[in-house]
This record gives C-alpha cells, structure tokens and sequence, in this order.
C-alpha cells in the first residue's frame, strides 16, 4: 500500500488497489471439518495440498466468473467458518449485494463485506544501514511504500518491495534511483533529495493492466550494499526473518512491519485468491493470491513482507487492501523465483 500525492493517480498507494478483489477457490461435495480429532480444538493445516481444499478451491474458481457479474460483488476465496469448516467467501463492496447463494455445489458460502479494496509509520530518514519496514519510493515521484526486505543474489544485496512502489506501475526505467524515506514523507513533502538515494531499480515484474491478465506478483527489486540496507526490522519489532519461506495456509498465524501501521499481527483467512486491482495506471487481475484477516495494513503499507508468528518464515509480499484493513500478498516464493533471489539473513 503505497501513499501517493498526485491527484490523477491514485492518492493512498501502499499497494494501489483501486479495484477490487475477487477470491475463488473449491471444495469436494462433503464439506469436512479440518479439525484435531485428538483435541478438537487445533486446526490442521489448510493448504493446498490438502484434496479436500483442492477440490473446494474447483468449485469456487467454477463460479467465479459468475459472481462477480453480481452488483457489489468484488471477489471469491477459499476459507473456514468459525467452526473450522470449509467455505466458499464472497467479498462485497457494500450491504447491497443481492442474489447471493448460501451455497455452491454442496459448500457453505459466507459473505463478507468488506468495503472498497485500494492498493498500498516508520515514515521518517533513518541511519544508513536502513531498517526493513520503513519508508521507501522512486525518486521520480512523490510516493512513499515499504522497504519488505533484503535479498541477495551472487553475492549482490537488493531491496525487495512492490512494482507500484519503486518501479511506478511499469513506467521507471532500470537505474532509476530509490530513496529512503519515500518522497512523500519528506519534510516539506516531496521534497527531492539525492542524499536520501538508497539503491537503483535492477528489475521488476511487468503488471499487465486487464481484467483478463492473471498477474501473480506486484514486485521490484533494486541494487543496494549492506552500507545502506540491513536485513532486520528496527530492534522494538520483530528482527531479522527466516530464511527459510513457507507456503500459505488458512489459519496460518502472521506478522509484519510496515511504514503506516508499525508491527501488526493477524491470521490468513483465504488462499486462492483472484483479484481485480485498480492502479492509476488501469485495473489488474492478480490470481493466486493471499488474504488476510482484517486490521492487518493500511495505506502505506505495500511491500511489507509479512512472515509466520512465530518462526519469521517468510510467506507474502504485501500488496492491496480493502477499507476494513483485509490485506491481499504475492506468495513469497513466486517473488523469490521471479528474480532468482533469497531472503538475506546477515
């Protein structure tokens, strides 16, 4: 979540999410309790390598296309209920969504209304080796995102955050520089200061602007030295994250460190996730994706690298979100693979 001051883009950018988010996933006819047997208590792992998610996740992505025809309606997830079940949500903008069903194909469904969805304080000029979780942007533009983390490739440090925070929607060219704080929050505000450059754009994932496009990651990644990056959160959050990265479940518990909102926790609460995006730029589809529950980020917030709580395995790179703070992420390890990184520990 990006925070912009431009008034023909889009003005709270963390992550821009103009648009809206579609989540789609499908379960089998049965719908089973993911529960322990032994203490009935603790769920257990809801990801997609379970069969009973998988096929939930086929009945969702089966209807997807036709809820989101529906007024109000934004997007589609796989979830649990409160009981540990599996369901089917449909995200609405609003209350006026109509025609709703109470199921799909023999699985519960649960509305939730979560309000407008935009893309995306640790906003000041720190010391040089930066912190991660603070305050970054292009210097070609009055912005401020988050600094995710380090990442190292042959030996290289770089910085890893959003496309929509340093690479401007695909319009930078490599080599542009990268500033700490984000233009946005310099005092007077975007003010343009060389001494504030951090890193180079060194490449980026091309965000294809369609409501047909089955973007992955909104991510960029720009040449840094450990003189000017570090690898830990500041010393009163959480600290340095795994190396180690995992792959997303329901109810996986999650933290991160961002520019607007500081260190917060929260849960993943869908997973197969299709959503329609609204950049200043035009609306992306993004597919495959993560939600959060709710309260998790806010503007500003956008390429804040969210990990487990505990163990700091990296799982997301934080990206959109809805006016009730539900928080959309690229799987980390599709990030990774796209620039042929690893988390840097040290």
């Amino acid at each position: 979540m990006l925070k912009k001051i431009i008034s023909s883009r889009i003005w709270l950018l963390g992550v821009v999410v103009l648009s809206i988010i579609f989540i789609f996933s499908a379960c089998q006819k049965d719908n089973q309790t993911i529960l322990n047997p032994q203490t009935d208590q603790k769920p257990l792992t809801f990801s997609k390598e379970s069969p009973q998610v998988r096929a939930v996740m086929e009945i969702q992505n089966k209807h997807t296309d036709r809820l989101l025809k529906l007024e109000d309606v934004i997007g589609t997830a796989t979830s649990v209920d409160n009981e540990g079940k599996l369901v089917i949500k449909i995200l609405t903008k609003s209350e006026k969504a109509k025609g709703l069903p109470s199921m799909l194909d023999g699985i519960p469904v649960v509305i939730d209304n979560i309000g407008e969805v935009k893309a995306f304080a640790l906003t000041k000029r720190y010391t040089r080796p930066v912190p991660i979780g603070v305050s970054i942007g292009n210097i070609n533009e009055c912005a401020a995102g988050t600094l995710g983390c380090a990442v190292e490739k042959a030996g290289t440090r770089y910085i890893l955050t959003n496309n929509h925070v340093i690479a401007r929607e695909n319009k930078a060219a490599l080599g542009e520089a990268v500033v700490q704080p984000g233009r946005y929050d310099n005092k007077p505000v975007c003010a343009l200061k060389t001494t504030d450059i951090i890193g180079n754009l060194a490449d980026f994932q091309t965000i294809v602007f369609s409501t047909s496009a089955n973007n992955v990651i909104d991510a960029a990644i720009a040449t840094t030295t450990p003189e000017y990056v570090g690898v830990s959160t500041l010393s009163t959050y959480y600290g340095t994250p795994s190396a180690t990265i995992v792959a997303p479940s329901v109810g996986m518990a999650i933290m991160k460190v961002g520019r607007t909102t500081s260190q917060t926790t929260g849960t993943i609460t869908g997973i197969n996730v299709t959503i329609n995006v609204g950049y200043s730029s035009g609306t992306a589809r993004f597919v495959n994706q993560i939600m959060t529950s709710k309260s998790f980020s806010k503007s500003g917030d956008s390429g804040s690298l969210v990990v487990t709580n505990p163990g700091k395995n990296p799982v997301g790179l934080l990206f959109a979100g809805a006016t009730d703070g539900t928080t959309f992420c690229n799987p980390i390890s599709e990030v990774l693979q796209k620039f042929n990184v690893s988390i840097a520990t040290q």
